[in-house]
């Protein structure tokens, strides 16, 4: 994804808190940040994660974004744990006519603890109507949502409390139509190479897979 405009100086602002930190040397002066004149029409804005602060503003944007929708979600996430607030979010979105739809990872995936806590989640999600699908390709790493096709979120944080609470992430908001159309076009493009996951299979799901979602659980405000 490529920034321009003055959405810049957001990111370079959440580098510096990091630079800051690591070497204890302030970035200042117009080497480090030069004027930034607006590109395009797009509204934008930088919302980072970290364990500094003492709210996690990613877990909150995606709340509000989620309780806001009317229409339609499209969510990919290559580590989707979501936990009993979000899970009642969503559910609430699909009460409310929504189509919700969430994209993770298939067989494919670098991390297995995070996909089995994460699966213990699926049913309450597959019973309230969300749609849900794993690609099937290859790895998924998309971290990307798209809201009623006018507002969407792109960046490095995964849906699970340690990118929300424990991890430095950074996403790029963007309320544009035509931005949010494209997005949504590389979600659907995403969709024909994945398959659907049903609550009867998450309900006939192989023992070991329940063995190790229990034997998680304790650990998930860590995943």
């Amino acid at each position: 994804m490529r920034a321009e405009g003055p959405v810049v100086s957001e990111m370079q602002s959440a580098f510096q808190d990091l630079w800051a930190e690591a070497r204890g040397e302030p970035l200042v002066g117009d080497r480090f940040y030069p004027r930034l004149e607006p590109v395009g029409s797009s509204r934008a804005q930088i919302i980072p994660s970290s364990r500094r602060a003492t709210s996690s503003a990613t877990k909150l944007l995606y709340a509000v974004s989620i309780a806001a929708a009317s229409e339609r979600i499209l969510l990919a996430n290559s580590y989707f744990v979501p936990d009993a607030d979000a899970i009642r979010l969503f559910g609430d979105a699909v009460r409310r006519g929504v189509d919700v739809r969430i994209l993770v990872p298939g067989k494919f995936n670098d991390v297995p603890a995070t996909k089995a806590a994460g699966k213990a989640g699926l049913g309450e999600l597959l019973r309230s109507g969300v749609r849900i699908y794993e690609f099937q390709p290859t790895m998924l790493h998309t971290k990307t949502m798209v809201v009623d096709g006018l507002f969407a979120v792109v960046g490095s944080t995964n849906f699970d409390n340690r990118s929300f609470h424990l991890n430095e992430e950074l996403n790029l908001t963007v309320y544009d139509a035509d931005f949010a159309r494209r997005m949504e076009e590389s979600f659907w493009r995403d969709l024909k190479r994945s398959r659907a996951y049903n609550y009867q299979e998450w309900s006939q799901r192989p023992i070991r897979e329940r063995i190790a979602e229990w034997a998680l659980a304790p650990f998930r405000s860590q995943l």
